[in-house]
C-alpha cells in the first residue's frame, strides 16, 4: 500500500474513532450534570460510579486511536 493510502486510511479510522469518542464524553457530562442537579448523596454516588464506567470507555477509545497512530508511523 502506498504511503498516502496508508495515511488516508489512518485518518479515516481516526475520524471514526473520534466520532465514537463523543458518545461516552457526552454521557459522562450528562451523568455529572444530573448528579449535580439532584444533589442527593445517592444520586451523586451513582453519577460518580457511572462516570467511572464512561471514563473507561473513553480510555479504550483513546488507546485504540493511539495504537492506530503508532501502527501507522511504523509502516
Amino acid at each position: 500500500m502506498e504511503r498516502e493510502e496508508i495515511r488516508d486510511s489512518l485518518l479515516r479510522d481516526l475520524e471514526r474513532e473520534l466520532h465514537d469518542l463523543c458518545q461516552p464524553v457526552s454521557t459522562l457530562q450528562c451523568l455529572l450534570e444530573y448528579g449535580q442537579m439532584c444533589g442527593t448523596p445517592e444520586e451523586l454516588l451513582l453519577a460518580v460510579e457511572s462516570g467511572l464506567v464512561e471514563t473507561m470507555r473513553i480510555f479504550r477509545c483513546i488507546e485504540a486511536m493511539r495504537g492506530r497512530i503508532l501502527q501507522g508511523s511504523v509502516e
